[in-house]
């Protein structure tokens, strides 16, 4: 099997590691490797280069160039590890099998932006899932999944955390199976769950001092954008910007 990888961050080093060192246990070839303008690109470049890769940089998936080099190297499946960037219809149908990409949630709860945030102040499910991709945003046929529990004890940060270690410890453990082909998809119905844009974060998280708020969602507003002592929640008073955390602990942490 040709694959084609599309890695950023840190989560897309890590995975990207893993998956250049598989290459001595499984039969598949590594076609290229695609990174992102952001935090850990040169490291994704130098390991690519360490590891005998063809890396093509910051190459958009979304270009003519991107698609012929699919074609020219027979490309068989895409890896979206960590990777930002929408993938067209045009770029999804240039390969054979199509690209799976890695969402932290789980589907079709809180696709789009931020699930940390609204699993937390919707009370829905935390976890990551495995899915093909479409030209719709995180829709397609789900391979894997694994949910994460939550009390009141966690922020949107230990949520962001333990998704981090569930998402790469996922893939590890469920690649040979994709690598193999050894999975049955299944089809969700999405208009059962829900979809968040980056916009609605801060207009949510935003708290009207004169508003009435149930005490349940007040702590949910705070502590989802809550990251170690820092908040992301807020409000203005007289002009000035403040922002709110919080921690909270059960009786037998004490």
């Amino acid at each position: 099997m040709n694959i084609g990888i599309c890695a950023a961050n840190e989560v897309g080093y890590e995975l990207l590691d893993f998956v250049t060192d598989a290459q001595d246990w499984l039969d598949f070839n590594i076609s290229y490797v695609v990174t992102a303008e952001l935090p850990y690109e040169e490291d994704i470049k130098a390991l690519s280069i360490d590891r005998g890769v063809n890396f093509k940089g910051t190459l958009s998936v979304n270009s003519d160039e991107f698609r012929q080099l699919n074609k020219d190297n027979n490309v068989d499946l895409v890896l979206l590890l960590w990777f930002p960037t929408i993938v067209k219809k045009e770029s999804i149908k240039s390969v054979k099998i199509g690209f799976i990409n890695l969402h932290p949630s789980m589907i079709p709860w809180n696709r789009g932006m931020h699930p940390y945030y609204w699993s937390l102040v919707d009370g829905t499910a935390a976890g990551t899932t495995i899915h093909f991709i479409n030209e719709n945003i995180d829709e397609g046929e789900i391979l894997f999944q694994n949910e994460i529990r939550y009390n009141w004890t966690d922020t949107g940060g230990s949520v962001y955390q333990a998704n981090l270690i569930n998402t790469i410890n996922l893939f590890k453990s469920n690649f040979e199976r994709i690598i193999t082909s050894d999975y049955t998809t299944k089809v969700v119905d999405n208009s059962k769950g829900n979809f968040h844009l980056k916009k609605e974060l801060d207009k949510h998280s935003c708290l009207e001092l004169d508003e009435k708020y149930t005490a349940r969602d007040l702590l949910n507003r705070i502590r989802g954008r809550t990251f170690g002592n820092k908040g992301g929640t807020f409000f203005y008073d007289k002009g000035k910007k403040y922002f709110v955390s919080i921690k909270i602990e059960a009786e037998n942490e004490w």
